[in-house]
């Protein structure tokens, strides 16, 4: 093989990483559970990098699905957030997206953070996800709907 074969091996595989990123973000908007199952592998990992806000810490597939993900999305109004990808960055099997998440609370207040996710892909699957944001708004838009009477038990 020449090294010209190998960069464009690579290549479409770096633009396939990136559309199971885009997949990935496309289902959490949906809130399409089982959309998101199928793009994860069965030991996948989601790290939110931050201590002191629920969810920090690293979690499990099956944590994130079943418990997690049903817990935030019952502070915003049906349908919300949405999260948009404003950059997407790929080499090899690693994926780093820069995205905005903006959606209303069901108590009146707005949410809207960036965010910084890595992703490593793994036989076109998310392995893991580690990510980034201003927890300190996190927090306090959490506290916000604790206040308001929501549980955020995410064990």
């Amino acid at each position: 093989m020449t090294s010209q074969q190998i960069t464009g091996q690579d290549a479409r595989r770096t633009e396939k990483n990136k559309e199971t990123v885009r997949a990935f973000i496309d289902a959490l908007n949906r809130q399409d559970t089982e959309g998101l199952d199928a793009l994860l592998t069965d030991d996948a990992t989601w790290t939110v990098c931050a201590r002191d806000i629920p969810g920090a810490g690293t979690h499990e597939k099956k944590a994130v699905l079943e418990q997690i993900l049903p817990t935030m999305l019952k502070i915003f109004v049906p349908g919300e957030p949405q999260t948009r990808i404003t950059r997407l960055i790929a080499e090899g099997d690693m994926v780093s997206a820069e995205a905005v998440s903006h959606g209303r609370l069901v108590h009146g207040a707005v949410y809207n953070n960036q965010y910084s996710h890595v992703y490593e892909i793994r036989g076109n699957r998310i392995a893991s996800i580690r990510e980034y944001t201003d927890t300190d708004y996190a927090g306090k838009i959490m506290a916000g709907a604790i206040a308001a009477g929501h549980t955020l038990d995410l064990g």
